[in-house]
């Protein structure tokens, strides 16, 4: 029941310098939720989530706007200091990815990915090896174990 006999291994990752709107088509193409953002050694840096690029969507306004220099000047003047870039304005993967990323080792226990999934309402976790990331463990994942641990017999056959 470890990680590496459940996760898919060498999955779809980005750079930090691919844009938005590649990411944006690469999910879908792959029809995946997230994907891992890393260097240029294959090092574990970010990811970033559908939930990440509809920032974009939930920004936008259904009336015309009054003056966005007026806007960007009071957000600017009453916003929160020494923000990063609000990441519904971001371009690059860079730019809005999650940073504080939650991760596993292949050789451990699936519960232990199971519980962060729970506990962090996480969809999938990269799972990083000597820092480099050799894989995505998903809930689908995780639901593959589940319905081979009510059919133990099946497994063997």
């Amino acid at each position: 029941m470890l990680i590496r006999n459940y996760m898919t291994p060498d999955p779809v990752t980005i750079q930090p310098e691919t844009p938005v709107e590649d990411i944006a088509r690469l999910l879908l193409a792959h029809r995946i939720n997230g994907v891992p953002v890393v260097d240029g050694a294959g090092r574990l840096i970010g990811v970033v989530t559908a939930e990440d690029l509809i920032h974009r969507g939930a920004d936008e306004r259904l009336e015309p706007r009054e003056s966005i220099w007026k806007e960007n000047f009071w957000v600017s003047f009453l916003g929160p200091k020494g923000t990063q870039r609000d990441k519904a304005e971001g371009r690059t993967a860079a730019e809005v990815m999650t940073t504080e990323v939650h991760s596993v080792a292949p050789a451990m226990h699936s519960s232990v990915a199971a519980r962060l999934m729970v506990d962090h309402h996480l969809t999938s976790l990269p799972v990083v090896e000597d820092g480099k990331v050799i894989g995505v463990i998903s809930r689908i994942d995780l639901l593959s174990l589940l319905k081979e641990l009510e059919n133990p017999l099946e497994r063997e056959n």
